[in-house]
């Protein structure tokens, strides 16, 4: 176990295994991660028993900064899984890949809709996404005109009627975490303007099933929009009074991928065959986060469009630095008078 609030499946007793010595670090979302530690535990016990450690609680990020940090001449583990979130597009947790000479190891074709994910570099194996979508409550919306695009979240019409992800630290009312990634391809696409006009529609920030859970009822901390992965957003018990939009310029989407060390590839075959067959394809379609396959399982709706950052885009800039100063003018701008 690399800390207290990691997984080690394979030797729960060991306290402090080296990074270099897993065969496999990886962290999934919490809806994923059952099903998900299940099915990588019985492919690791097939294949004679593998290193791995998965990392739940509040270790999120501690691992994947130290593999940012780590000397190039030092190994890394020779599977590592994530959703691609700041840490993981970060300049310095991509050049670390690339010294220990990873690469990715993708062994099906991508759906069309997915097309876009596929790593031109090839340091990364995309598998799945996690795809944002809109929550709607009719009432709420009232006359307003449903919105389509992530365009109209911007339009005043919508003044305090949005609410997305994240919580509140009831000490002192700060919010340290929140839906950055939303904020990020905001601010990418509009600015800073549009994150300021976004701020101004924002009624509250709210955990995204605590969010599902109240949409289309009275609470007062609830608004006409709610910005949530799909998962959460198909879950909503009012569907009667609520709809969910997937937007027409794309579901903005966070990748969930791989890298491996090439070197080691026949070692961690029987994990790429697991995160990469039909068994868990099927898991993460019932679970609204799909796979990107273009044969077999993957769960996306009828023609559906998947919008992300971009390959180009997040080689090009600090992702980490401008979800920063994202946020900063999101929380400059927001009117919670």
């Amino acid at each position: 176990m690399l800390h207290r609030r990691l997984i080690c499946l394979d030797d729960p007793d060991d306290a402090e295994p080296h990074l270099a010595a897993l065969d496999f670090l990886g962290r999934m979302p919490v809806p994923l991660r059952q099903g998900f530690t299940s099915g990588l535990d019985r492919a690791a016990a097939a294949a004679g028993g593998r290193r791995i450690c998965f990392v739940k609680g509040n270790e999120w990020y501690a691992p994947f900064d130290a593999l940012a940090r780590s000397e190039p001449t030092q190994r890394l583990p020779n599977m590592v899984l994530t959703p691609f979130t700041r840490d993981v597009l970060s300049i310095s947790f991509q050049d670390r890949l690339r010294a220990a000479g990873h690469a990715a190891a993708t062994p099906r074709a991508m759906h069309p809709a997915a097309d876009g994910l596929s790593d031109p570099e090839g340091l990364f194996s995309v598998f799945a996404v996690i795809p944002w979508v809109f929550l709607i409550d009719h009432r709420k919306l009232e006359a307003r005109p449903v919105p389509r695009r992530w365009e109209d979240l911007l339009d005043p019409v919508y003044h305090d009627q949005i609410v997305f992800g994240g919580w509140k630290r009831p000490s002192d009312g700060t919010y340290p975490d929140c839906n950055d990634f939303l904020l990020l391809n905001l601010y990418s696409r509009f600015g800073a303007a549009g994150v300021k006009a976004f701020a101004q529609n924002t009624r509250a920030i709210m955990h995204n099933t605590v969010a599902s859970r109240f949409a289309g009822t009275n609470h007062p901390d609830m608004g006409a929009i709610s910005v949530m992965p799909w998962m959460q957003a198909d879950i909503c018990p009012r569907r009667d009074r609520t709809s969910v939009i997937w937007p027409d310029d794309g579901a903005m989407t966070m990748p969930m991928g791989f890298s491996v060390a090439p070197e080691q590839r026949e070692r961690v075959q029987p994990l790429i065959d697991f995160v990469c067959g039909d068994a868990y394809a099927a898991e993460l379609a019932r679970n609204r986060y799909p796979a990107v396959w273009a044969d077999g399982p993957q769960g996306l709706p009828g023609g559906a469009r998947l919008d992300w950052l971009g390959w180009d885009y997040t080689r090009t800039h600090d992702v980490t630095e401008e979800t920063m100063t994202a946020m900063r003018i999101f929380f400059a701008a927001w009117d919670r008078a």
